[in-house]
């Protein structure tokens, strides 16, 4: 894995393994998936870091971070968060 990125995968049954870079960590998107990761699984994860989400909504967390003034439901991406 190329230096400054991590793994993580995400799914709620079928695991995609998505290479990130590290910066994105600090983009208030990602701390909320963060957080619900935490809320769902707590920090006693051994097989990588998973994020309870549909790979489509972390697509648009991705497209929402990589382009700030990027096009996406903010609402719809809270709910699911929540």
């Amino acid at each position: 894995m190329p230096t400054g990125f991590f793994a993580m995968y995400v799914g709620e049954e079928d695991h995609q393994r998505f290479v990130i870079p590290m910066d994105f960590l600090s983009h208030h998107l990602f701390k909320m998936l963060l957080e619900k990761a935490y809320n769902e699984y707590g920090f006693d994860q051994r097989n990588g870091l998973v994020v309870p989400c549909t790979v489509s909504l972390f697509q648009e967390v991705l497209s929402a971070v990589e382009c700030s003034h990027g096009q996406f439901d903010i609402e719809k991406l809270v709910d699911e968060f929540i």
